[in-house]
């Protein structure tokens, strides 16, 4: 029941995550236009970049090591602040490397002014502290929390980003949020912590500092090929370049956000289960996700791929022609992604294979650098595109290779062609309606209920024994009941 509210929240949350930067995204790509669309989003990737490299493994390992003391509030707190405290020392160490980047590296000296508010953001990262109310299972709060921020966030969008000329605003705007965000957490761990228990004396910064380094180095290398695509852009390509590329991927890794909420939300659960002993409970549990992971990824794919020319225009309008090509290309990875998070970051985190990850990411960072330089300065967006998809499967293979060795996955490749077969009428719908619907808006209107409604035949009266059928039954047996 508790995972099942987990989910649930996580998913209200990732859902959030789509619908409102679909309000904003737009507005701003069309008020910013392509160029500052691109330098503001080197400026948070180069943020975003610092703030993972800052959290030393935190977010992985602080959900672990709290989901193990969550019972006791006094090791909690203890934990807590040992956690805290090395993730404020590794961001005060950086924040002077950022600075002394803003007046060294010529392209953030050109915009001196965005990348001090970006430095700004950066170092109110820590108190955000996702890694403690996800280890605690707070994901009511996080999302209650998190949709009052993003409501904040799109009124300001509208009211301070009028023109061109205020791009600076979108990383003031950004610190304003950060600092009521921190409130927010403050007050709520004031409730969760005894802060009276807490001697200074009796923290144990060290015995984390091992485990945190595997961990370090794993997020190190996968930064390099999954936050540093936009960032070597910036530098080997130029800004609009960025704009093209990083709206692409900034639609995608939306409806990769929603799916992902699901592994982040049955993560806790999996590493109790597992520490408990019952293996049987833990694959039961990573098949279910794997299914519905699996059977929403596989249309959404083919829908953006097919689709992407109508998304792009009614988005971001016709400006943004050269983020088509980028955006279907790298369609696939809402499913390699999903995949990954899963065999990588579901199953191998909870069983502690820390190292089998690691060799995972060291070897999407090769293929990352490699491709980066070969494709990049000729391709531009495009062979950003194919560099990250490239690296991406790559890494999902390494994951599902060493994730045999702990589970049979004899199971999931059924599951894997059944849903592809599935897929079939979606491109029927697709073509027929890209033929007779001439409006692009009601055209993926259209395509989009007709999809869903085969979805909905596909998934509760044609494969046998789906998750969704076992969901609808047991709703329509509680309603029968109360009847």
């Amino acid at each position: 029941m508790e995972t099942r509210k987990n989910v649930f929240y996580n998913v209200l949350l990732a859902i959030s995550q789509v619908l409102f930067p679909l309000i904003t995204f737009p507005y701003l790509a069309r008020t910013l236009g392509p160029e500052h669309v691109g330098v503001l989003n080197f400026a948070e990737s180069f943020a975003k970049y610092f703030v993972l490299l800052a959290a030393l493994g935190i977010p992985i390992y602080g959900v672990r090591e709290i989901a193990k003391v969550a019972s006791d509030r006094v090791q909690l707190t203890k934990t807590a602040a040992e956690i805290f405290i090395i993730n404020a020392l590794g961001t005060l160490l950086l924040s002077v490397i950022f600075l002394v980047f803003i007046f060294v590296l010529p392209q953030l000296a050109a915009e001196k002014s965005l990348f001090q508010w970006a430095l700004a953001y950066f170092i109110l990262q820590v108190f955000q502290l996702e890694w403690f109310f996800s280890g605690m299972n707070q994901f009511k709060f996080i999302a209650l929390r998190s949709l009052v921020i993003r409501l904040c966030f799109i009124a300001a969008v509208f009211l301070f980003i009028r023109n061109t000329y205020d791009y600076v605003n979108y990383f003031r705007m950004q610190v304003g949020l950060a600092v009521i965000l921190a409130a927010l957490n403050g007050k709520r761990l004031w409730e969760l912590l005894d802060f009276s228990s807490l001697k200074f004396t009796s923290l144990e910064l060290k015995k984390h500092l091992k485990p945190m380094a595997l961990l370090f180095l794993t997020i190190f290398t996968i930064s390099v090929y999954f936050s540093l695509d936009t960032i070597l852009l910036g530098f080997l390509a130029n800004n609009e370049s960025v704009g093209y590329y990083s709206s692409a991927l900034k639609l995608n890794r939306l409806f990769i956000g929603v799916l992902s909420a699901i592994s982040v939300a049955m993560f806790p659960g999996l590493v109790s289960l597992y520490h408990k002993g019952e293996k049987e409970a833990f694959v039961l549990l990573v098949k279910q996700c794997f299914y519905v992971l699996v059977s929403l990824a596989m249309p959404l794919v083919v829908g953006i791929i097919t689709c992407a020319p109508e998304i792009i225009h009614i988005l971001l309008g016709t400006a943004f022609d050269r983020a088509i090509l980028p955006l279907q290309i790298t369609a696939p990875l809402i499913l390699i992604i999903s995949m990954s998070g899963i065999f990588g970051f579901q199953i191998l985190s909870a069983v502690g294979k820390d190292k089998s990850i690691l060799i995972s990411a060291l070897i999407g960072m090769f293929i990352s650098i490699v491709l980066a330089f070969l494709l990049v300065p000729s391709h531009q967006e495009i062979g950003a595109a194919i560099t990250i998809l490239v690296t991406e499967l790559a890494v999902c293979t390494a994951f599902v290779f060493f994730t045999r060795k702990e589970i049979s996955l004899s199971n999931y490749t059924l599951v894997f062609f059944q849903q592809l077969l599935g897929l079939i009428p979606y491109l029927g719908i697709v073509f027929l309606f890209k033929l007779f619907v001439p409006t692009l808006l009601l055209r993926l209107l259209v395509i989009g209920v007709f999809s869903l409604a085969w979805f909905v035949v596909l998934q509760l009266f044609i494969l046998p024994d789906t998750i969704f059928r076992a969901q609808w039954n047991r709703l329509a047996d509680r309603l029968h009941k109360e009847e």
